[in-house]
């Protein structure tokens, strides 16, 4: 894709959840992505392999460096010569919101592993009652909507704590324009993790009722996560993330 056709800096405001991403192709850090699957695939390579994810990354960071390098140049900055400062720069990682939001994500990690076994259950006796049960098929398809949720769950319960992090490091170490949009951004991105977990919960708590238990504690530490985003970030409701939101 030519670079005119990219939305600049769309992927700052997203989930980074591309295949359900309608803006996909319009974003350069997909298409790069795309590249370098493609690259070494072409070769035979596991892209997904840890050796080979660890070797872009390096390369990754050796180009960002150079980037950096030749930015400070053209402000006459010598990286290598910088005065020594003592900066104390604050750190979020105590405060009771990234903990709850921790606290959720190691909860959510031992449900899903649950939900996968029962969902894999659910499906082979599944396959078996469609063969001579043709009303099964509405089954089938409550499986479906099981197995989109239990996806949007393993998706943001990794997510939300990293942005609720991230959300209130930008809010405590600046005051400025571009601290309080990256602040309200990843707020908002955890916020929209937090209500799609929600919904995907209720809709398993209603499906099976020996995960009610278990799904009703998950039910009320994300609701709490909710309410607590809202206190810290009260203005996030009527921040509009570019492209996303307009």
């Amino acid at each position: 894709m030519a670079k005119e056709e990219f939305i600049p800096g769309i992927y700052n405001y997203c989930d980074r959840w591309c295949e359900r991403c309608r803006f996909r192709n319009k974003c350069s850090l997909y298409d790069k992505e795309q590249q370098r699957l493609s690259e070494h695939e072409s070769k035979g390579e596991d892209p997904y392999d840890w050796d080979v994810v660890l070797e872009d990354i390096k390369e990754e960071f050796s180009e960002t460096l150079k980037l950096i390098r030749k930015a400070a140049e053209k402000q006459g900055i010598d990286l290598d010569d910088l005065p020594d400062e003592d900066l104390e720069i604050p750190d979020s990682s105590n405060h009771p919101m990234v903990m709850a939001a921790s606290g959720y994500s190691k909860e959510a990690g031992g449900f899903l592993k649950t939900l996968r076994e029962t969902i894999q259950k659910e499906g082979i006796d599944l396959s078996k009652r469609v063969e001579y049960m043709p009303s099964a098929e509405g089954d089938k398809e409550m499986l479906m909507r099981v197995v989109s949720s239990y996806d949007t769950i393993m998706w943001y319960h990794t997510l939300i704590p990293v942005k609720i992090h991230r959300a209130l490091q930008s809010k405590m170490e600046h005051e400025d324009e571009f601290s309080e949009e990256d602040a309200l951004t990843s707020a908002k991105i955890a916020y929209i993790g937090i209500i799609r977990s929600l919904q995907s919960l209720r809709l398993i708590y209603e499906w099976d009722e020996e995960l009610q238990d278990s799904t009703l504690t998950l039910l009320a530490k994300i609701e709490q996560l909710r309410k607590q985003v809202d206190r810290e970030f009260p203005s996030h409701h009527e921040f509009k993330r570019p492209v996303f939101d307009e």
